[in-house]
């Protein structure tokens, strides 16, 4: 047992760990960004009129980065998905990847045709019937 007040324990060994992981940035203003997409596949599912969802794979970022918006564009038969991320500027963040893995409805109804999914960039070309 320790007595006297030479000696002291730490009390919080876990949040000081986590402070350390993600310290707050010297500037607090926030970075937001397209996220990195690895693949876009298409599954267009039977309706009438048909509809069709996104299967989107990607890296959204570090320890720090969080998912900020989802955003879709649709202009004839072009639909353009906008997935950005936020995190801190100038943060010290863990360097561990935060993996991107969603499905995604794609806004209103896909008549017969061709189409083109792009996806920050990614472009993946459909057809419905």
């Amino acid at each position: 047992m320790f007595r006297g007040s030479s000696f002291a324990l730490p009390v919080f060994p876990l949040a000081a760990l986590l402070l350390a992981a993600c310290a707050l940035p010297a500037d607090p203003d926030a970075v937001v960004e397209p996220i990195q997409v690895d693949s876009v596949d298409v599954r267009v599912m039977e309706s009438s009129p048909p509809r069709a969802t996104a299967h989107v794979q990607g890296v959204l970022g570090d320890g720090c980065a969080s998912l900020h918006s989802e955003e879709q564009q649709r202009s004839g038969n072009t639909v353009t998905l906008t997935i950005l991320r936020e995190r801190p500027r100038d943060a010290i963040c863990t360097q561990i990847a935060k993996l991107y893995d969603a499905e995604i409805a794609l806004d209103g109804g896909f008549p017969p045709g061709q189409y083109l999914l792009r996806v920050n960039g990614v472009e993946r070309a459909f057809t419905t019937e």
